[in-house]
């Protein structure tokens, strides 16, 4: 009997590892305003009476949408206020831009929400002027806050009807079409009740942050890689669970792959922000 225990306890150890779970890899990317600001009165401190300038006012229904110009802000003194009544109307501040064809922008507003849900948009127009329906990009934001229980990198989405973070950003990364002459920046309030404010506008040239953390039960090597296979960041060999960096500066509109392995061997990849066209997940 005694001979038979090392081989029931490496059958146990065995069993245990195979039972280990891969690395889990978490990402989560943060846009960075790299460039010229190219709205005007980003912080709606400029004006005159009750209207910031440079800023038009849109409304589906205006009885039922209320703008304000606020006295309080994220920076300076002022921001711009929107109170809707309704969950069948929707009002937005707006400004046309002028913008390059086929390129990166990221339009990013900062945002206090007491309730309700905020759209940030891009609404691309030709050089005619014409509105065109095929280049209509939007974010959306809502009510949101953390809990104790809640992993640091658990997406605002997955967390709603709860206290937002003061003045957290909206971003929308967007590529502009080959026709494309003008966007037409749109930040308010999208059908639901409820009063929001908005400061500090951006729309200009951006690089991207990427933050990740890599989970396992030991961790034998992590490696994240440009489309092109070059080598960007390398994490060696550790008994510690968790692993994690970031990558400053990178070109928003590229891929990136995230290659982990255990110190049992498995081994778990994921791109950023999706494989390329022909590549398996």
């Amino acid at each position: 009997m005694t001979r038979a225990w090392p081989c029931l306890i490496g059958v146990l150890i065995a069993a245990q590892a195979a039972a280990e779970p891969p690395p889990r890899i978490i990402i989560e990317a943060r846009p960075v305003p790299a460039g010229e600001n190219l709205i005007v009165n980003p912080s709606f401190e400029d004006g005159a009476g009750e209207w910031p300038d440079g800023w038009a006012f849109t409304v589906n229904q205006p009885t039922k949408v209320v703008r304000f110009w606020a006295d309080q802000a994220c920076t300076g003194e002022r921001s711009a206020g929107v109170r809707s009544e309704a969950g069948n109307a929707s009002g937005y501040w707006a400004q046309d831009v002028a913008v390059h064809p086929d390129t990166d922008y990221l339009l990013t507003a900062r945002v206090q929400i007491e309730d309700g849900k905020v759209l940030v948009r891009a609404f691309g127009r030709n050089a005619a002027g014409e509105f065109l329906k095929s280049f209509d990009r939007r974010a959306y934001d809502r009510r949101r806050g953390t809990h104790i229980m809640a992993p640091v990198f658990w997406q605002p989405e997955w967390i709603v009807d709860m206290v937002r973070e003061p003045w957290a950003p909206v971003n929308l990364l967007l590529h502009t079409d080959p026709d494309v002459a003008t966007i037409q920046v749109q930040v308010g309030s999208y059908f639901e009740p409820g009063t929001m404010y908005i400061d500090d506008v951006y729309l200009g040239p951006a690089t991207l942050t990427l933050d990740y953390v890599v989970e396992a039960d030991g961790i034998a090597c992590v490696r994240i890689y440009d489309q092109a296979g070059a080598l960007l960041a390398r994490h060696a060999r550790t008994q510690l669970p968790i692993v994690a960096g970031s990558l400053e500066g990178l070109p928003p509109g590229g891929r990136y792959r995230f290659e982990a392995t255990s110190l049992a061997g498995d081994v778990t990849e994921v791109w950023y922000p999706e494989p390329p066209e022909g590549v398996q997940p």
